[in-house]
């Protein structure tokens, strides 16, 4: 390597890379809500998971607490959406959305909201499409979720088909 390469490597390119670094920008810096994770959970008719981990078949039992009849576990078949948030904003009431679409519907637009007055720092908004609209429009194959805060959305977290 010659004298002026090594110059350019020493010099140069640290400038230029700070250069480029300063024009970047994370959605995350100025926001004042962020949606960390959303999990879904498909509790299906008829698939059981057998496990010896306590914890993956509480995950499944759980959502039967309450059902005593049959037509009661039936109602609990459907989705769970656990979605998990932060805000710097603690003090305004804001409305966590879930937009869905369902296999039995085509592209129609399914919406859920939540309101959360007084918001902690931290958040967990649970949403369920279970029962008669499970039942009747099939599967969710596609969400969105969303934190609305006067009437505008502030955070966002897709599934990878939503479009």
């Amino acid at each position: 390597m010659n004298r002026l390469s090594r110059l350019f490597l020493l010099t140069g390119f640290p400038v230029i890379a700070l250069s480029f670094s300063s024009c970047s920008s994370t959605s995350d810096s100025g926001s004042i809500a962020t949606i960390t994770k959303v999990n879904p959970y498909h509790l299906q008719p008829g698939q059981r998971i057998i496990t010896d981990d306590r914890m993956i078949a509480f995950e499944q039992v759980h959502h039967y607490h309450g059902a005593i009849t049959a037509e009661d576990f039936v109602n609990k078949f459907g989705h769970y959406f656990s979605i998990f948030w932060k805000t710097k904003d603690k003090g305004s009431d804001v409305t966590v959305k879930l937009e869905y679409t369902q296999a039995n519907t085509g592209a129609t637009i399914h919406v859920k909201e939540v309101a959360v007055a007084n918001p902690k720092s931290r958040n967990t908004t649970k949403i369920e499409v279970i029962g008669e609209e499970y039942a009747k429009n099939g599967p969710v194959t596609s969400w969105n979720a969303s934190i609305i805060s006067g009437g505008q959305a502030i955070a966002e977290f897709p599934s990878f088909l939503w479009k």
